[in-house]
């Protein structure tokens, strides 16, 4: 019989454990649980799935000991640990699993700048797949990059960073990536919050590069020299394609370079007909249909001054609408009055009136005949 935990949440075969729960807070899939399911995990299990759990944190030695006969060590080939509320990674977690092809540890909330992550990475040389997507609560590149110091994964092929609030995937972030993994063919960076990209010059010789998902961020426009890195990208495979849906469109004279890139070049660019502007003068219409030549960048001097003009004639109307309705209650109440104090009356509202038109003469810069 296959040794399984106690638990109706788990289920167990000969190759795998699956273990899922539908909620963390009152989940049995807790710390101590997850510290306990060493022993459960069998010379023939190569898939284990736990989700839904509250485990925090992955301690040293998780899946055991390096020292001793390396025979004895796990077999596992998967490791799903999604949504469970990992806060923490211990640079040794995953030391002795060196079968290790698929880790999974999407849907946590990993707090890098906790705990010792150097290298964290660093021996799992067989890893094919790593999926971080919406794991990291602090999205430093800094810290990242510290993740994967002295890794070299080969073998990697699929790496995930998406939904983690990246602000920035700057050269040091994409020279680590460059040297960690060599053959990575798909690098996913969709639903983040870049505003910029800078692909170090290492990434042309990124040979089996298929996939550049850069979708659902924050670029209003992308600059000659990761256009031409797209380019170099496109030379060494012929498959390469970049993901650009979903981003904030900028359509004036800055994208102009991006437009007929976009209208020339042989990288397969998704659904490239239907990149949505959405700030200028052409906003809501799809960049594609736009003519470089209306791409155009209105004066800023001259905005400011129409603006300008706006707001002091607003200022003046409301300054005659006063003036007016003051007039209306002034002669309502010298018709009360008798005829010295009209004239009175009269003479100081003349003052008061003359005084408004000479302070919005002044403070606005502008004559009231440019109203006629």
């Amino acid at each position: 019989m296959v040794p399984c935990p106690e638990l109706t949440e788990c289920s167990c075969d000969e190759t795998s454990i699956h273990c899922h729960s539908s909620g963390t807070v009152n989940t049995r899939l807790n710390q101590q649980f997850f510290d306990e399911l060493y022993a459960f995990i069998g010379p023939t299990t190569t898939h284990l799935t736990v989700s839904g759990g509250n485990i925090t944190k992955l301690k040293r030695n998780m899946f055991g000991k390096c020292k001793g006969d390396p025979s004895k060590r796990l077999h596992l080939t998967d490791v799903v640990l999604r949504n469970n509320n990992i806060r923490t990674i211990h640079r040794k977690a995953f030391y002795c699993i060196p079968y290790l092809k698929h880790l999974d540890l999407s849907l946590n909330s990993w707090s890098m700048d906790e705990g010792n992550i150097f290298a964290v990475f660093s021996k799992i040389p067989n890893l094919q797949k790593l999926i971080l997507t919406n794991s990291i609560k602090r999205s430093d590149f800094g810290y990242l990059s510290s993740a994967f110091h002295d890794t070299h994964m080969e073998t990697l092929t699929e790496l995930y960073l998406g939904e983690n609030n990246i602000w920035t995937f700057a050269s040091d972030m994409s020279s680590t990536v460059c040297k960690v993994a060599t053959n990575l063919q798909i690098l996913d960076l969709h639903s983040n919050n870049l505003a910029k990209l800078v692909l170090d010059p290492c990434f042309s010789n990124m040979l089996n590069m298929q996939l550049l998902n850069l979708s659902d961020n924050s670029f209003n426009r992308v600059t000659l020299t990761t256009i031409r890195m797209f380019d170099q990208l496109h030379e060494r495979n012929v498959n390469f394609t970049v993901d650009l849906r979903g981003n904030q469109w900028a359509c004036d004279c800055n994208i102009v370079d991006f437009k007929n890139w976009l209208m020339k070049t042989n990288v397969n660019v998704v659904d490239r007909q239907n990149m949505t502007c959405l700030d200028g003068h052409h906003f809501g219409r799809n960049l594609w249909d736009i003519s470089p030549n209306d791409l155009v960048c209105v004066d800023s001097t001259v905005q400011t001054n129409t603006g300008f003009i706006v707001i002091s004639i607003l200022f003046a109307v409301i300054g005659i609408v006063v003036v007016v309705v003051c007039n209306i209650t002034v002669f309502r109440y010298l018709g009360k009055l008798g005829n010295t104090k009209q004239s009175q009356f009269s003479l100081l509202f003349e003052t008061m009136s003359a005084t408004i038109a000479i302070g919005l003469d002044k403070d606005k810069g502008l004559k009231f005949s440019t109203l006629t």
